[in-house]
C-alpha cells in the first residue's frame, strides 16, 4: 500500500490548524462584518487579518492538496475495508475539500466583495465542516481505537 507522501501528512495538519484557528479568530471577524453592515468603518484589526490570510492559506493549501492526490494517485483503504466504506471516505474527503475551497471563497465574497450572501452562506458553511470534521475524526478513532488496523500511523511522519 502507498503511504501518504509527507507533504501530504504535512498539508494535512497545517491544514487541521488553520482551521481550529479560524473558528477561534470567527468572534473578531463577525464583530468587524457587522459593524460594517451597521454602517461603522471597519478598522485594523490584527485579529480580523488573521482570519482573512487564514482562510486564503487554507485555500491555497487545500488546491495543492488536491493537485498532489490527483498527480499521486489515492492511497488504498485499509485492508478489509468494503467497497461500500472505501467510497463513503472517498466522498468524505471529497465533501471535506470541496467545504473548505466554498468556505474560503465565500468568505473572499463577503469580506472583499462586500457581498452578503456570500457572508450567509459563509456562516451556514461553518455548520457543515463542523459536521465534516467531526465524522472525520470520529471516523479516524474508530479505526485507531476499536478496528485496532493503524489507521492514523498513516498519517503520521513517523508512519
Amino acid at each position: 500500500m502507498r503511504p501518504y507522501s509527507k507533504t501530504q501528512i504535512i498539508l494535512h495538519w497545517v491544514v487541521a490548524l488553520l482551521v481550529v484557528l479560524q473558528f477561534v479568530l470567527h468572534e473578531g471577524i463577525a464583530g468587524a462584518w457587522d459593524g460594517f453592515l451597521d454602517g461603522r468603518p471597519v478598522v485594523f484589526d490584527p485579529l480580523v487579518l488573521a482570519h482573512v490570510a487564514g482562510g486564503g492559506l487554507i485555500l491555497l493549501l487545500v488546491v495543492w492538496r488536491v493537485v498532489a492526490r490527483r498527480r499521486q494517485g489515492d492511497v488504498a483503504p485499509v485492508a478489509g475495508t468494503s467497497p461500500f466504506m472505501a467510497r463513503v471516505t472517498h466522498l468524505g474527503h471529497l465533501a471535506l475539500y470541496g467545504v473548505l475551497v466554498l468556505m474560503a471563497l465565500s468568505g473572499m465574497g463577503a469580506w472583499f466583495g462586500e457581498v452578503e450572501l456570500a457572508a450567509e452562506v459563509h456562516s451556514l458553511l461553518r455548520i457543515v465542516i463542523l459536521a465534516l470534521v467531526a465524522g472525520h475524526t470520529a471516523a479516524a478513532l474508530y479505526h485507531q481505537f476499536y478496528l485496532k488496523d493503524g489507521l492514523l500511523r498513516r498519517m503520521s511522519l513517523r508512519g
